[in-house]
């Protein structure tokens, strides 16, 4: 049992994402940075901080591709609607 417990905690340890540290913050802070000297530089809409996520916990593959499809779509009647105006 006893080795059972431990195996069962590796692989939770695996799986389980890793805790945030003000170093992790740091390192998104710059990314972020560079997301958006980037996108002004070409002129593109600024990225979001905290998109929503694409994937969430209980989606099916098939719910997974309906959600991206829906997106894509989303942002070509958005894309549409800046180029006519």
């Amino acid at each position: 049992m006893r080795v059972l417990v431990r195996r069962l905690r590796k692989l939770e340890e695996g799986l389980l994402p890793p805790a945030e540290t003000a170093e992790s913050r740091r390192v998104h802070a710059i990314v972020m940075d560079i997301r958006r000297a980037r996108a002004a530089r070409l002129g593109l809409p600024e990225p979001e901080e905290d998109p929503e996520p694409v994937y969430r916990p209980g989606m099916s593959i098939g719910d997974t591709i309906r959600a991206g499809v829906q997106r894509m779509r989303e942002r070509h009647a958005a894309e549409e609607a800046g180029a006519r105006s």
